[in-house]
């Protein structure tokens, strides 16, 4: 079986370490084991001041001198997620849909410089979607969707669109099979999914079947536990998100969050990364020929007599 890939979003480290001293996060994810880091540039309220040439300059240096890839970069639109701030970037409202493609785009640019494999977007609403504005709604979604497709194309990368919760974001795309059905609408192949665990455990009914249900779009992954921490903190069964990976072919990456870092962020990226390790170890076994009875029977067997 594929081994599991594993990144680590940087920003959950603080916006001081993220965008001042980023060797930190490099030193500290080569250190645990990580493949590569997830990366947010340096936009509106994030990057304390920091500009996106100096900024991508620095982590084609960092990548070279530790030997980390790019899982993604993720698009915030920018902003704190304030819907009342004038730069505010959602899908579901035409003007601000307009902000969402165009910061999508550089960051798009960002991301091919640095060799990502993907770029992340959200979903974001501004006003309640309701029964009666779905279908506009829906549509605003899709046509910047699609214009954002059509530019990742040009540079020969792909998007992964990411779910939140209705808790933050309204009801919307919360689920897997709205994942999908916004996905298909825009008829693009360079679309896929990213799937968040604290996000998931609000809003499906079993991670296992969530796995199922994203196939074959489930491209890129975030490992959060349910109350937000490193994976093993919470109720997470990551045990059955891998098996369902596994049994699936998944060879995205496995990209851990911790938000707050508990107890504290080398802890944290340790635990995160040691614990499921442990559970893909656990899962091989489980799927191999040998479990449960400590022996693989034959495929075939001759006549007795």
């Amino acid at each position: 079986m594929n081994r599991l890939k594993f990144s680590y979003f940087q920003l959950t480290f603080g916006q001081e370490e993220a965008y001042l001293q980023p060797h930190r996060t490099y030193e500290r994810l080569k250190r645990c084991g990580y493949d590569a880091i997830e990366i947010c540039p340096p936009k509106g309220r994030y990057g304390l001041g920091v500009k996106m040439e100096p900024y991508l300059r620095q982590h084609l240096q960092l990548k070279a001198d530790f030997g980390l890839a790019v899982s993604s970069v993720n698009e915030c639109w920018g902003e704190v997620w304030d819907p009342y701030s004038p730069t505010y970037k959602t899908l579901t409202e035409q003007k601000t849909a307009d902000l969402a493609v165009s910061e999508t785009r550089s960051t798009i640019d960002f991301a091919a410089e640095l060799g990502a494999s993907f770029v992340t977007v959200a979903v974001a609403i501004h006003g309640p979607i309701t029964a009666a504005n779905v279908n506009e709604c829906t549509a605003i979604a899709v046509d910047a969707l699609r214009r954002m497709s059509d530019y990742a194309r040009q540079k020969n990368l792909r998007l992964v669109f990411e779910a939140t919760n209705h808790l933050e974001m309204g009801k919307f795309v919360n689920t897997v099979a709205n994942h999908r059905r916004v996905i298909e609408l825009t008829g693009c192949d360079n679309i896929g999914i990213q799937i968040d665990w604290f996000h998931v455990n609000i809003e499906e009914l079993n991670p296992y079947e969530a796995v199922m249900d994203a196939q074959p779009l489930l491209w890129h992954m975030h490992f959060r536990d349910s109350n937000s921490l490193t994976p093993g903190y919470g109720t997470t069964d990551f045990k059955a998100v891998i098996r369902a990976a596994k049994k699936t072919g998944y060879e995205g990456y496995c990209c851990i969050e911790s938000s707050p870092m508990v107890p504290d962020a080398d802890t944290a990226a340790r635990d995160g990364i040691e614990y499921l390790r442990l559970l893909e170890r656990i899962v091989d076994y489980q799927l191999s020929p040998d479990f449960p009875n400590g022996f693989a029977l034959p495929t075939s067997v001759k006549s007795a007599q």
